[in-house]
């Protein structure tokens, strides 16, 4: 049985209005954090593609980005994130997503999860997303 009921991707019934995207940015001299949450869709997609930017500036050796508190992502939102990945190979820093269930979703049906290294990633085999 999967743990994905099968369909498309739909943001929770019980919100009336999309919340704001939060971002928050932690800097050391070795990684930058980005921490996400809320709803990333195309109104603060580019907003994130900035943020990203502006974290691996100081060209830290690695990013991270906190995705556990984002409740809605769409093909936006993934947009970014590849953003994030191609600017954090420009630079020489490794890239690492924590996923909330929602993202890790998305990154299950589109295919992506072998792009992005996550907290998830070496997890025991029950934990991942089943396929079929």
């Amino acid at each position: 049985m999967s743990r994905y009921p099968a369909g498309p991707i739909r943001a929770p019934a019980q919100l009336v209005e999309t919340p704001l995207l939060e971002m928050r940015t932690e800097h050391s001299l070795e990684r930058a954090v980005v921490h996400l949450s809320g709803e990333i869709d195309p109104a603060n997609a580019d907003n994130l593609c900035a943020a990203f930017d502006e974290a691996l500036t100081a060209r830290p050796r690695h990013l991270h980005v906190d995705a556990a508190a984002v409740s809605f992502c769409d093909s936006s939102g993934l947009h970014a994130l590849l953003h994030a990945r191609e600017r954090s190979a420009e630079v020489g820093a490794t890239l690492s997503v924590e996923p909330g269930d929602y993202l890790e979703r998305l990154l299950w049906l589109t295919g992506t999860t072998k792009l992005f290294p996550t907290t998830w990633t070496d997890a025991p085999t029950a934990r991942r997303p089943a396929v079929g």
